[in-house]
């Protein structure tokens, strides 16, 4: 078959803020799951970044088109369990993290929780659940290595289950890592019922803008941010390990600037979910200067770009994606993006850290 024609066709026609969002359950993709055959799906997907990739779309558009592809997927898998598993139709399975944002890259692993509705027998529960992330995981969306899966008893519940945990999460430090406040602030629904995942997402967001010391515990969480960079302009770089003279893009720069937009967005009451759309409505009302503002978005476009090409040439070898960059391999224009980029989010980072009026 062709795949990227039949399966998710490649948005070159198509305006670049205009993304597709599958609205019904796609047939082949759903007799894929029917007959197991979901492993098909890892390289449409590699397939279609590549297309987008030449076609020059940018890393946000890839992002949301990616990100509407693996839906598709879910959409797919779960349907295929519920003509099994009829009660799940009562359920709704959410995306937390980047799924949640629409900004996945190759090899973003699952982030998913299930609502629950009803109180299906604990065995049948347990068994479909895990059968659902296994099969994720043969269709290229990897096991989450934090748990963070509806195979876990933790992220699934009914609805006051999971307004009494994230709150709890979100209000006692000790309970929580720090990858979890972000994590569970951006989430969406993706198959079932999404007015009480609205609803939950809507209690969850006033509590803490209500509460300022769990927005303060969100901002605290900023302390520990380090600028890879020294006070000469060199990059710090791992000093040891298989990472040795690499530089993690995510870890030390893009998370921080999805951690202080998630909190400016929660202190202005923005409700977009995607970092990008976050900033525009920052920079359009004020919160952030017009030139700060841009210079953010070339950040994360710059940054989103370099995990899009890293995940692709490392499946074509073969090899898990990741977010490791070597800077004494760049060209020196490449250099001078990166250092802007760091730059430009530590400069966010101590804003945010200062108040910048929360």
């Amino acid at each position: 078959m062709s795949e990227r024609s039949t399966v998710f066709s490649s948005p070159g026609a198509q305006n670049e803020e205009e993304y597709a969002q599958p609205t019904a359950i796609n047939h082949e993709l759903l007799e894929m799951a029917r007959d197991g055959k979901l492993a098909g799906i890892r390289r449409t997907r590699m397939d279609l970044v590549e297309d987008w990739l030449d076609l020059g779309l940018s890393a946000e558009s890839i992002c949301k088109h990616l990100s509407a592809f693996n839906q598709a997927v879910i959409l797919a898998v779960l349907e295929f369990h519920a003509e099994v598993h009829p009660w799940l139709r009562q359920c709704s399975f959410m995306e937390f993290g980047s799924g949640g944002r629409e900004e996945q890259v190759l090899g973003s692993d699952q982030d998913n929780g299930l609502l629950l509705k009803v109180d299906p027998d604990a065995d049948e529960l347990e068994d479909v659940t895990q059968s659902i992330v296994i099969a994720l995981d043969g269709a290229g969306l990897p096991l989450c290595e934090g748990g963070v899966m509806v195979s876990n008893a933790d992220w699934r519940g009914d609805f006051e289950t999971w307004i009494d945990r994230l709150m709890n999460w979100l209000s006692n430090p000790v309970e929580k890592g720090h990858w979890q406040s972000g994590l569970i602030l951006d989430f969406r629904s993706v198959f079932g019922p999404g007015r009480d995942v609205l609803l939950l997402r809507q209690r969850l967001w006033e509590y803490v803008r209500n509460k300022p010391i769990a927005l303060s515990l969100l901002v605290r969480e900023l302390t520990d941010y380090r600028l890879p960079l020294t006070f000469y302009g060199a990059f710090i770089t791992e000093k040891e390990g298989p990472w040795h003279g690499f530089l993690n893009i995510k870890n030390s720069v893009l998370s921080h600037l999805t951690n202080c937009v998630r909190i400016l967005a929660l202190k202005y009451d923005l409700h977009p979910a995607n970092t990008c759309d976050r900033l525009r409505l920052l920079i359009a009302q004020g919160h952030i200067t017009a030139r700060h503002g841009e210079q953010l978005l070339q950040a994360w476009e710059y940054l989103q770009r370099k995990r899009l090409t890293i995940g692709l040439d490392c499946l074509k070898e073969g090899l898990p994606p990741h977010n490791y960059i070597k800077p004494v391999g760049l060209s020196k224009e490449e250099k001078m993006q990166l250092k802007s980029a760091v730059q430009t989010v530590e400069k966010l980072v101590r804003l945010v850290q200062a108040g910048a009026g929360l």
